[in-house]
């Protein structure tokens, strides 16, 4: 049997936003620099082919182990994000859901890095963000 999913009140998934808006900030800027990372990792890869040099990054250090690098900090920022409970569903669009009970069923409170840090939206679990629905005041 699968193991429950934290569930959230609307009070505690909002106590936790202006954290969580501060990690997908941090995580998109990661994600964006990990793109970057990743072109020049190919790029340099492509250029060694052809003649032979090992091109380094902007800090000295070879395109493959900057984009790692990258690539480990992302990764531990949505563990930590995960590890609290919440469902990130899109890093770029900075979209997540926090687990509720809702009248004895579990949904998902939804939220949109760029909204305001106020949880407004509810879906079911199986209709993601086309299915929001407006919270209660």
């Amino acid at each position: 049997m699968e193991p429950q999913p934290r569930t959230f009140t609307r009070e505690e998934a909002q106590a936790l936003l202006p954290e969580v808006d501060r990690l997908l900030g941090e995580a998109q800027t990661l994600a964006d620099k990990l793109e970057v990372a990743e072109h020049e990792a190919q790029s340099a890869q492509r250029k060694s082919r052809s003649n032979g040099a090992v091109h380094a990054g902007a800090r000295g250090e070879p395109p493959e182990s900057t984009r790692q690098a990258i690539a480990q900090d992302l990764g531990r920022l949505l563990e930590r994000l995960q590890g609290m409970g919440i469902v990130l569903r899109d890093v770029r669009s900075g979209l997540i859901d926090f687990p509720s009970l809702r009248r004895g069923r579990i949904v998902n409170l939804c939220w949109r890095r760029g909204e305001p840090l106020e949880l407004r939206w509810w879906h079911e679990v199986d209709a993601g963000f086309a299915g929001r629905q407006p919270l209660e005041p």
